[in-house]
């Protein structure tokens, strides 16, 4: 049988047909109607792509039932394969032809190519390897080759349907593709797998007798996608067969033109004009080519001339042997760049300029969304009017707002005016745009209230206008009436609020003003940092005492999983946490992300306070505070296990100088000099005890206010109740506190009751040392500690501690 009968019977078919296509699309009115992205004038049938696919099926199917009935063997393999190729490409056609007739969103042509890429995938044709000079070069995982063989099928049929824009372009250049790809498998003994690549290169060129300039008809989304398809994946499948070099590199070379366009188009639309990857526009090589002044035929030849050359290349480059293979594809750089280049579709300049414009808009972009954000959070937290107006200016200051005005209007007539100015001198009124946006302020909504805004376009139109929409959301998300609402539920809560009179204004509950930002702070701005949250201990009592002397503060911390039952001390304020919050297994295995600690300290932002106080004992001084901000650290304690008491935890966690051990020693390195290097950040050092204050001298080189840490004395020692004759243990089982210590000491005198209260990273190194003697109560709320200290014959502490809580207790 003549081997190249499928391209003869898809050459016939599709010749046959195209005639019909155009009758059938004027009668019906299937016309391509001229616009301003096209080149045609004249309305056009656009079902060519019907022909086509009926070419390719009837090469295919043609052949292998000829073959069958002349007796001849036939590879059922082959046959299997090409059978799921062309039941996922009879979808996409499906899909095209409809988008021809109506309309398919570019999203769900996409999701079409992921479905059917996946479905060839399915059938075992994957990008599992490329081969050079006969040699693997790149064995690629199962996922990996999944990925690469769906990416590259989208690519290339995306790329055709864009390139899809003059009469005979699309067709003559895939061609040349198809036909490079069949002969390479004819000339390597695949001649069952050429059937389909030679049906398709048949079916093409039946159709370009009506499709050449000018064209009598189009081969729409029908034949351009399904087309792109059937050869991505045949490319794909002749990789497996005859090598990367003859069934994948070559083929691919002659459509290096619609590959290179595509990946300047995605950049032109994101980056050059910012608008959807989907939208169309008129800016693709061959419309440059035009607006050159080629005319439509020449545009077209040369395109396909520089596609020749390209193919020429390859078939030059692989005459050397083995790695200087790819020393010959350098020639194509030049070559395609130059075209582009010459075409006006590659401007480096501009493009480079694109780049930086973009990315820079895209961080300030985002900064600004993780401030809006942030500000959901904490106005879930808002529960009356004072609050609510201070996350207003809050919000309004960290979107760089220069003015804010909130008129309330009241029943009486005189209505409520709360004005807002930015601090920030720099932010002036001259580059700015100003906007009304109505609040909603009863439900339903009888009256609305209204917030004018003045906002500074220092960075750009674009973001102030962004910084707007996101303002409008917190006003919507988090209005007036939603307050209502809270408030209400929260009277109805507790006694503490009163039912309103019947005649009391109903908008007064709204005008209720927090006080607790009154007293000599109040001008202030404060941020409260603390290096993590996930119990109450020593160091939380401080932040304690801290949130009650500046009530009005806000709080920050690496992490927060504090329990419900420990909160109470936070007084329901919102906290701001790092990226570590986030991250997987962070809320038990926090200690594992101790590298990242000063590197995520560093991104909270407290820029916008007037004072910043840290409560640390490992990182939280690090926060980065401006010129013209105070930072004051309440230090706990330098790190215990970084500084002097580095070799007693390394050697009590079993680490040696074997390789985690020295990966330890190395993380431990790091942290001191970043400890030392952050001090300086420092306003004001204050210590909780003389023996810290020492400390930080020796380590910083600092001098510290010594102010002891809030002991709960008068609560312990206010009964004389008699002592029940059992020793107590207090604190968190960590290893400088040597609990393991004491229990194992009281394992050996069995006579002596022991107590042990606290829980840690040691409980469970403590509990396999406990005897019956010894009981552990784990985590207990303080008038349950209080109890045990009254009635407790002795405290055994064995710690060398920085104050000592407990002791004094």
């Amino acid at each position: 049988m003549l081997p190249y009968l499928p391209f003869l019977i898809g050459l016939a078919v599709a010749a046959a047909v195209m005639p019909l296509t155009i009758w059938v699309s004027r009668r019906l009115g299937m016309l391509d109607k001229p616009e301003a992205r096209k080149v045609h004038t004249n309305p056009t049938p656009r079902l060519g792509g019907v022909a086509i696919f009926a070419g390719v099926l009837g090469g295919t199917i043609g052949t292998t039932v000829t073959k069958y009935l002349l007796g001849e063997p036939i590879d059922w393999d082959v046959i299997e394969k090409f059978s799921a190729i062309l039941a996922a490409g009879a979808f996409v056609f499906l899909v095209g032809v409809v988008d021809d007739l109506r309309s398919v969103s570019s999203r769900f042509k996409l999701i079409t190519l992921i479905a059917t890429s996946a479905t060839a995938c399915g059938a075992g044709i994957v990008l599992s390897r490329f081969t050079l000079a006969g040699e693997v070069f790149i064995q690629f995982p199962v996922v990996v080759g999944w990925f690469a063989t769906m990416l590259w099928v989208i690519a290339v049929a995306v790329s055709i349907n864009f390139i899809d824009g003059l009469d005979g372009l699309a067709g003559s250049l895939m061609t040349l593709a198809v036909g490079v790809l069949s002969i390479n498998l004819l000339t390597n003994g695949q001649a069952d797998a050429a059937i389909l690549p030679l049906a398709l290169t048949g079916a093409l060129i039946g159709f370009l007798f009506f499709n050449w300039h000018p064209a009598k008809s189009f081969m729409g989304d029908s034949g351009s996608l399904t087309i792109g398809f059937l050869f991505a994946v045949s490319t794909v499948y002749g990789n497996t067969l005859i090598g990367t070099k003859r069934g994948f590199v070559l083929p691919a070379l002659a459509i290096s033109i619609p590959l290179a366009d595509a990946v300047l188009t995605f950049f032109r639309r994101h980056y050059q004009q910012r608008r959807s990857l989907f939208s169309a526009e008129r800016g693709h090589i061959h419309h440059r080519l035009l607006d050159r002044g080629l005319t439509h035929r020449s545009a077209v030849v040369t395109l396909l001339v520089v596609s020749l050359i390209a193919v020429g290349i390859g078939y030059y480059s692989y005459t050397f042997d083995g790695w200087a293979t790819l020393g010959g594809f350098a020639l194509l750089v030049p070559l395609l760049w130059g075209v582009f280049q010459l075409a006006g579709s590659v401007r480096t300049t501009e493009m480079l300029q694109a780049f930086r414009s973009k990315r820079d808009s895209d961080r300030v972009n985002h900064r600004y969304q993780s401030v809006c954000e942030d500000l959901l959070l904490q106005f879930d937290q808002v529960t009356n009017f004072g609050q609510w107006w201070d996350a207003m200016c809050r919000g309004a200051e960290r979107l760089d707002f220069v003015k804010l005005t909130i008129t309330i209007p009241q029943p009486q007539g005189d209505d409520t005016k709360l004005d807002w100015e930015n601090p920030n001198s720099h932010l002036g009124i001259r580059d700015s745009i100003q906007a009304a946006i109505p609040i909603l302020v009863t439900t339903p909504a009888a009256a609305t209230a209204t917030a004018n805004v003045t906002i500074a376009m220092d960075k750009s139109p674009e973001s102030a206008v962004q910084r707007l929409q996101l303002f409008t959301r917190l006003l919507t998300e988090h209005s007036l009436a939603v307050l209502r609402i809270k408030e209400k539920k929260a009277r109805s809560k507790t006694q503490a609020f009163s039912p309103l009179p019947r005649d009391e204004d109903p908008y007064a509950p709204l005008l209720r003003v927090d006080k607790a930002a009154d007293g000599p702070f109040a001008p202030l701005k404060i941020a409260i940092v603390h290096d993590f949250l996930y119990t109450y201990a020593g160091a939380e009592r401080v932040v304690e005492q801290l949130i009650a002397a500046f009530p009005h503060c806000d709080l920050f911390a690496l992490f927060d999983f504090l329990p419900e039952s420990q909160r109470g001390f936070l007084r329901d304020k919102p906290v701001t946490t790092s990226f570590i919050q986030r991250l997987p297994f962070a809320s038990r295995k926090h200690r594992a992300y101790l590298p990242l600690m000063p590197l995520a300290i560093e991104q909270l932002d407290v820029s916008r306070y007037d004072l910043v106080i840290s409560s640390s004992y490992l990182a939280a001084k690090g926060v980065i505070t401006g010129p013209d901000q105070l930072h004051v650290c309440y230090c706990h304690s330098p790190a215990r296990y970084a500084w002097d008491l580095q070799h007693q935890y390394l050697q009590r966690a079993g680490l040696g100088f074997g390789p985690k051990g020295l990966i330890a020693r190395a993380i431990l390195h790091y942290l001191r000099n970043w400890d030392v290097r952050s001090s300086l950040g420092v306003d004001h050092f204050i210590s909780n005890s003389r023996f810290v204050a020492n400390r930080i001298k020796k380590i910083y080189r600092r001098r510290a206010t010594v102010i002891h840490p809030p002991v709960a004395v008068d609560e312990a020692n206010r009964s004389s109740e008699p002592r029940d004759g059992f020793y107590l243990v207090v604190g968190r089982m960590v290893p400088y506190k040597l609990t393991d210590l004491i229990v194992a000491a009281f394992a050996e005198m069995p006579q002596r009751q022991l107590v042990v209260i606290g829980e840690g990273p040691d409980f469970n190194k403590v509990r396999a040392l406990a005897r019956e003697n010894v009981t552990l109560l784990g985590y207990q709320e303080d008038d349950v500690v209080i109890d045990y200290m009254r009635r407790a014959e002795a405290l055994v502490f064995a710690a060398e501690e920085d104050f000592g809580i407990v002791p004094v207790e």
